[in-house]
């Protein structure tokens, strides 16, 4: 059996990203499908001193870009998302026990030019992957030719990267023929996450915020935390319950 996935290369991914990545024997960014506005693609959340989370965000060019692609959708330099960016972590996480052993790499990666959202965004997902010690290869949709929508999609990511099985995340269940899928002879599993408490720098615990969060927070134990908040299931009986060595088996290292 190989089990892929895929997913949007979103901004500064929660930690069920990392929990379906490291979970899989290989793993997809989509990055040619349409940019949706007030979505994950271009903002994610982080902790404020206050307690409260709030969106940080990468401004956008998208105004007559009508069905843009992710992968086309251009950084609005005309703002100093960067600076923003920086101080915002460094005033509200500067205090968390490892803060510093990840947010120099994030660093660099503020101060370098990007053109493209994708590009930056794939930039930070293949940092917190090096941190993490998550060894799954993963690839991106628009270098293999993947295409389609929805479950046609999904099949084609199986036809490409030679895969007889797929981890969907848990909103799949609204909207993916699990029977076209397995007409095809593809094994259907389900991602189910809720996130794992650990202690943060302010305030009560607020789940599924950045990576980030987790990382300056959880360091070394960042992967524990993120995958005892996982759990893969069939996606009609909801039964069959993957051992926990097959969960954690990428993240080992």
């Amino acid at each position: 059996m190989k089990l892929v996935a895929g997913h949007q290369p979103n901004l500064y991914p929660y930690g069920g990203f990392f929990a379906k990545l490291a979970t899989v024997d290989q793993f997809v960014i989509v990055d040619n499908t349409q940019y949706v506005k007030k979505q994950y693609h271009n903002r994610n959340r982080v902790k404020f001193p206050d307690g409260e989370a709030r969106w940080l965000t990468i401004p956008v060019r998208n105004s007559g870009h009508y069905k843009q692609r992710i992968n086309e959708t251009e950084i609005d330099d005309s703002v100093d998302w960067r600076r923003k960016h920086e101080k915002t972590l460094r005033s509200n996480y500067s205090s968390a026990p490892f803060f510093d052993d990840f947010f120099s790499k994030l660093e660099l990666l503020l101060e370098t030019e990007w053109r493209f959202l994708a590009d930056y965004n794939i930039a930070v997902i293949k940092a917190c992957v090096e941190y993490l010690k998550i060894d799954t290869p993963f690839v991106k949709a628009s270098d293999i030719s993947i295409s389609g929508i929805a479950t046609e999609l999904i099949l084609d990511i199986c036809r490409k990267t030679g895969s007889d099985s797929y981890l969907h995340g848990t909103h799949a269940r609204d909207y993916v023929d699990f029977q076209l899928l397995k007409n095809a002879e593809i094994t259907n599993l389900i991602q189910d996450y809720s996130a794992e408490p650990y202690k943060q720098v302010s305030g009560d615990f607020i789940p599924n915020l950045s990576v980030l969060d987790i990382i300056f927070n959880c360091g070394p134990k960042s992967m524990d935390v993120i995958l005892a908040g996982q759990s893969v299931c069939e996606p009609v009986s909801r039964l069959e319950v993957l051992p926990k060595t097959v969960r954690s088996r990428r993240a080992e290292g």
